[in-house]
């Protein structure tokens, strides 16, 4: 008796297995994607792209096309500013140790080069100037004493070695005077303990960086002068987008504080990243150097990018993955697709060039991409 129900609740077990797996089976859309077979159809390895293949019945709603390399006229646009350029800054800041004894100038006064900014009081200084009359004299003292021996020697009476020791004296004493001399130079004009600090160029006084009485250390930048007439504008422009800028491309510029937009060309590109931003400095000169800009305004520039030929796809063919990854469709087979990571620019009237992943005279899903990847989304 219990042999047979055993036997009766295994034949049972059989038939519900066998009827679930026939109702999988039959219950399965056609419309579905069959990656895992596709996969195997194109020889795919794990860890390579699977291949994907969809049923005749929906491949109306996808669009492929050949891609070829095409002009792209592209407009690369970016956030911008008003700058200095490099070598229209300077700095104006203390030679030696001491205490700010009067401040000539004030941020916005135009001077011209050698304009008094302030006077130090130094007692460093006093002892510089002091020690150019100490080695002056020192060094008369050893021209006479080695006068003396050379004449001496010349009578026969004087000594070769003395002759030779008032000689070397004279070397010595000549190097520590000009080493003094150098020193003062470097302070400038004044007596004493008195150091006037002069502008280096003609420019705007940029930055005040003291006041009177406070004590500052020799090297310390007190002020920072710029030329007025030596602006440039400074556009910061994604890594992906600097391949498609030339130095001399044409720049339409919005600056905040002008009715109308202005003209410029690329003028350089900066060969270092920003590393947090992954953006590169790109520097616009501006065709008219007469413009009422200051430094610190903002402004939008609009660089034409017309590089070499490239592949252009519409912006309906890349899709997003991660938020970060861009990824398109290649047909690969007759109705077999794989997906295919690639590197774009900036977009522009609905197109968008593709730097990197493709290749002219392959075929690429245009429109419909989504049905192939349910997990992304639209590039634009």
């Amino acid at each position: 008796m219990h042999y047979s129900s055993f036997v009766l609740i295994s034949v049972l077990l059989c038939t519900a297995c066998s009827e679930s797996a026939t109702e999988n089976q039959a219950g399965e859309p056609s419309s579905v994607v069959n990656q895992q077979s596709a996969s195997k159809a194109a020889g795919h390895d794990i860890g390579k792209p699977k291949a994907i293949s969809i049923p005749e019945a929906s491949r109306s709603y996808i669009t492929v096309a050949e891609i070829r390399p095409q002009s792209f006229a592209a407009t690369v646009q970016a956030p911008s500013r008003v700058e200095f350029r490099a070598k229209a800054l300077s700095t104006a800041g203390a030679v030696v140790s001491g205490r700010v004894g009067k401040i000539n100038v004030q941020v916005g006064d135009t001077v011209k080069a050698g304009t008094p900014l302030a006077v130090l009081e130094s007692s460093e200084a006093a002892q510089m100037r002091s020690d150019v009359s100490r080695t002056r004299a020192e060094l008369q003292r050893s021209q006479d004493r080695a006068k003396r021996q050379e004449n001496m020697l010349k009578s026969g009476v004087g000594l070769e070695i003395e002759r030779s020791e008032a000689n070397f004296q004279l070397e010595e004493d000549k190097a520590d005077y000009e080493r003094s001399l150098q020193a003062a130079r470097l302070l400038g004009e004044g007596t004493d303990q008195t150091v006037v600090l002069r502008a280096p160029i003609e420019g705007v006084v940029l930055r005040v960086d003291t006041s009177i009485g406070t004590a500052v250390q020799a090297g310390t930048v007190l002020f920072e002068l710029g030329e007025p007439g030596a602006l440039w504008i400074v556009a910061d422009i994604f890594e992906n987008d600097l391949p498609l800028i030339e130095k001399g491309a044409k720049v339409e510029l919005h600056i905040t504080t002008l009715p109308k937009p202005v003209a410029g060309h690329v003028a350089a590109l900066s060969a270092a990243m920003q590393a947090d931003l992954r953006r590169g400095a790109v520097y616009i000169d501006l065709d008219d150097h007469n413009l009422p800009i200051k430094p610190g305004m903002y402004a939008k520039s609009m660089i034409e990018a017309a590089g070499p030929k490239r592949i252009v796809l519409p912006t309906t063919a890349v899709l997003i993955k991660d938020k970060k990854q861009f990824v398109v469709y290649v047909e690969t087979q007759d109705g077999l697709f794989e997906p295919r990571n690639v590197t774009i620019g900036q977009a522009h009237d609905g197109f968008v060039p593709v730097l990197e992943g493709l290749v002219g005279g392959e075929r690429v899903v245009v429109s419909g991409a989504l049905l192939l990847d349910s997990e992304a989304s639209m590039l634009l």
